[in-house]
């Protein structure tokens, strides 16, 4: 077996966009929670059912749940741009094709992060809100634009990559 190209990929100006909002937007989320805390009360919603209305709750400090997983789910995935030889894909990764397809994967992960830190930020704007007796930002919508942001991404880069075999 021959090992992968370990080539960069140009970098482009939207991969860097996508990684400055998930960024920006992390951070975002974490002022969200440090400017409520001393405003929250000590029970908050923690789970949305479908229809976007609360049906968990827990101490306050659980709404510290989301920035931190973001807090290591985004700066990973903007890592690992850097390193797209490592990436399990369907397609055979040679010399001829590396540059186009570590592109790709670049891309696909710059999309995924700044999804990724826009919806548990929106998450933790909801929370917050709901817990003070205010209303979601997005109720019954949150869960078909939390599938379509997730799973577009994949389905684009799948179609993406078998065109540019």
């Amino acid at each position: 077996m021959n090992p992968r190209p370990k080539i960069q990929p140009p970098r482009k100006f939207l991969d860097r966009l996508f990684g400055a909002v998930a960024i920006v937007t992390v951070l975002y989320g974490i002022f969200l929670v440090l400017q409520s805390w001393s405003s929250l009360p000590a029970t908050i919603p923690t789970h949305f059912n479908a229809k976007g209305d609360a049906d968990g709750w827990g101490s306050k400090g659980m709404i510290w749940l989301l920035p931190s997983i973001a807090i290591i789910m985004v700066p990973m995935m903007l890592l690992l741009r850097k390193f797209p030889w490592l990436s399990n894909v369907p397609i055979k990764i040679n010399e001829e094709n590396a540059e186009f397809q570590y592109g790709l994967i670049v891309r696909l992960l710059s999309v995924l992060a700044c999804a990724v830190s826009i919806l548990f930020t929106v998450l933790v704007y909801d929370t917050i809100s709901i817990a003070g007796g205010g209303t979601s930002l997005l109720g019954w919508m949150f869960l078909p634009i939390i599938l379509f942001a997730t799973i577009a991404p994949i389905i684009w880069y799948f179609i993406a990559a078998f065109r540019g075999r």
